[in-house]
């Protein structure tokens, strides 16, 4: 997805992304997502997209971010997908507000697509 807005964007250097993967355990995401978390200016309304809510990098954002005691600045969307990530790069801030915003917009982007058959009066 990172790669994909890059296409859209260009260059995007507030942007960091990070896996998990069968390779890589949850102490070693953890450690990573720490040092990324740690480098951020916490000031700063930071936005996390996740794949899956109650799922490990969810799970592990959000007790870091506790500990960090930034959870107030902070946007956490599970979901993800690319329409949000593009909604949420192009919003003109990143306030709770517009990622809320961008959450409700990126919903309406799920589709299922029907096969329309004869006899049927509905337009596609």
């Amino acid at each position: 997805m990172y790669n994909a807005a890059k296409m859209v964007f260009g260059n995007l250097p507030h942007v960091s992304y990070l896996c998990l993967t069968e390779e890589k355990d949850i102490e070693i995401f953890r450690g990573e997502l720490g040092i990324l978390l740690d480098g951020l200016n916490r000031e700063e309304q930071v936005t996390v997209l996740c794949d899956i809510a109650g799922g490990s990098p969810y799970n592990t954002t959000l007790e870091l971010l506790a500990k960090m005691g930034s959870m107030d600045k902070a946007s956490i969307v599970s979901g993800m997908n690319l329409p949000l990530l593009l909604l949420v790069l192009s919003a003109e801030d990143n306030s709770r507000e517009t990622v809320m915003h961008c959450a409700e917009e990126a919903q309406g982007s799920l589709h299922l697509f029907e096969l329309r058959r004869e006899g049927d009066d509905e337009e596609l």
